[in-house]
């Protein structure tokens, strides 16, 4: 699967945050270097692709310890470590290592608040103080609600990044708090472009946080126009075998690398805001993680294509990309094309 789909992403982007909700999780230094060396591994022999960066994180479980994230901050370990990931217990793919609520794991975030690491949240109450399921179209709205005003209270200096932000409440939340190299937020194409019922019967298009009703696919697109340095592109691309996507259960994630930076401008085009778009892409996130944005530049023209294959890895196992033609909505066309 990786030599299947990095060079994809490695094509269209120069770098890139990479999930640690592999299994077994990316919990220590040197299973982060492990992964990063494959990953570049999986790039290798293309120009397109050669210059990748991959900029590794680690999976806030119960087994990552404070000493990890000291190492992972300076470097100590051979490969810097720009952020921990949380995923709520049982709320999505590979989320059984996680924590129940965030706020548990005090020792980890309050050295990560101290060596300036960044947390990067999947942002959903997915069990409550009760232990029962929470409906997962408001796990969001709970979180940021309940649970993130207590984060930024109890760690002030804790830099914070709500991911796949999917709900009007935390669009909202974000726009009045969001601060520069405080708290901020990415967004993925597939909130800009769908609501529920457009992806309600289409499993390929199903992920978590769940795509939300569409008052709240516009009032993200709406945040996203306003060019604020704390809000910017976060693909969260995931790829599953097409027998995990179109078969209960199914796997949460979409798989959006192929046409994500096209899916992006399109959006900012229809939007009336490519004048923000650069800002949005190539950045302000860069600026979050403490990197100089990268000083290549790409040419997209207005041309209209479809996708209507699957990437196929070496055994033969098909992943459907979003847009496609037959799994998508049916019959999508893309408006802006990457040239080469």
């Amino acid at each position: 699967m990786l030599r299947a789909v990095a060079p994809i992403t490695a094509a269209h982007w120069s770098r890139a945050i990479a999930m640690p909700n592999t299994e077994p999780p990316i919990e220590t230094i040197a299973q982060a270097v492990g992964y990063k060396k494959e990953i570049i591994a999986a790039c290798q022999g293309d120009a397109l692709t050669s210059g990748f960066e991959p900029l590794m994180t680690f999976y806030l479980t119960k087994n990552l310890k404070p000493s990890e994230i000291e190492r992972g901050a300076s470097d100590a370990g051979g490969t810097n470590i720009y952020g921990v990931k949380y995923y709520p217990y049982g709320a999505t793919t590979n989320s059984q290592w996680g924590y129940r609520n965030v706020l548990e794991a005090k020792d980890v975030l309050a050295t990560m608040e101290k060596v300036g690491m960044p947390l990067l949240l999947h942002g959903e109450v997915h069990v409550d103080e009760r232990g029962e399921e929470v409906d997962p179209y408001i796990g969001e709205q709970a979180f940021v609600k309940e649970i993130l005003p207590q984060l930024l209270e109890t760690y002030p200096k804790l830099k914070i990044s709500l991911e796949h932000l999917s709900s009007a409440e935390a669009a909202d939340f974000i726009e009045k708090h969001g601060k520069e190299q405080r708290l901020a937020a990415t967004i993925p194409a597939h909130h800009l472009l769908y609501g529920r019922t457009d992806i309600e019967k289409r499993p390929a298009l199903r992920s978590k946080p769940l795509v939300k009703d569409n008052s709240d696919k516009e009032r993200i697109r709406t945040l996203v126009t306003k060019g604020l340095p704390f809000v910017f592109a976060g693909t969260d691309s995931a790829p599953h075998p097409e027998s995990k996507k179109l078969s209960p259960p199914i796997a949460y994630g979409v798989f959006s690398a192929p046409v994500a930076l096209e899916l992006y401008t399109q959006v900012f085009d229809e939007l009336g805001a490519l004048d923000t778009l650069e800002n949005f892409l190539s950045v302000s996130g860069p600026r979050f993680y403490g990197l100089e944005p990268s000083a290549e530049t790409i040419t997209l023209i207005k041309k209209d294509w479809q996708t209507t294959e699957p990437v196929v890895t070496d055994e033969g196992v098909k992943v459907w990309p979003i847009c496609d033609a037959k799994h998508g909505l049916g019959n999508e066309t893309i408006h802006w094309q990457l040239t080469r």
